[in-house]
């Protein structure tokens, strides 16, 4: 807790259905109102799109994210999926936040075992699902 902002259980909790037992497609992290906890904003079922993933990140506010990303394997041809962590802090969101939540990542990125590689953006261009898949084939 080098930030001092703790994690909430059911973050783990959360992660750990979509990881095992494969019935999320994402789920989205937010702080508490006074930043002193991670908790989940929403989760949503397999049937959900990175569009939809994506549109829950806002303009001016800071959130973590994982994404079961479904993609195919360059070397092999075949199907594969990873989870991919996401920190995003866009530019016009307030200093504070953006301090906060880029010092307490870590914290919850420990928690949640599993994931495959981490996107860091600031920008909707940062979120376009060739980069991430590009991402995921160069840390496989």
């Amino acid at each position: 807790m080098a930030s001092g902002v703790g994690v909430d259980d059911d973050c783990v909790t959360q992660f750990n259905d979509l990881k095992l037992k494969h019935n999320l497609k994402y789920i989205v992290y937010g702080m508490n109102d006074g930043m002193t906890q991670i908790t989940v904003l929403k989760a949503a079922g397999k049937e959900a799109t990175y569009e939809q993933f994506c549109a829950e990140m806002p303009d001016a506010e800071c959130r973590y994210g994982v994404f079961d990303a479904e993609y195919t394997d360059p070397k092999t041809g075949g199907q594969r999926n990873k989870i991919v962590f996401f920190i995003w802090c866009p530019d016009s969101a307030k200093v504070r936040p953006k301090m906060i939540y880029a010092s307490s990542k870590d914290e919850l990125k420990k928690r949640l075992v599993g994931v495959a590689t981490e996107v860091q953006a600031s920008d909707k261009s940062d979120l376009e699902y060739s980069e991430v898949v590009d991402r995921i084939n160069r840390t496989a």
